[in-house]
């Protein structure tokens, strides 16, 4: 029997820009363009705040851009 365990790499935004090469303006982009999801790619850090800080699903994010 073989088990398997998946982790997901959760990143902020300055961390998913770094990983991926982007412009933290272009994340929004691709946000208000509907590549990445609510709840599948990204997460909000505190969902009572009003402040928008989220974090990226980066495996999710990879995918979305055809890069995984």
């Amino acid at each position: 029997m073989t088990t398997h365990t998946t982790t997901t790499t959760w990143l902020r935004t300055t961390e998913l820009c770094r990983e991926l090469g982007l412009h933290r303006n272009t994340i929004h982009n691709l946000v208000k363009a509907g590549v990445f999801i609510d709840g599948m790619h990204r997460r909000k850090i505190n969902p009572q705040s009003r402040v928008g800080r989220f974090l990226y699903n980066r495996d999710a994010c990879l995918f979305a851009l055809g890069r995984a």
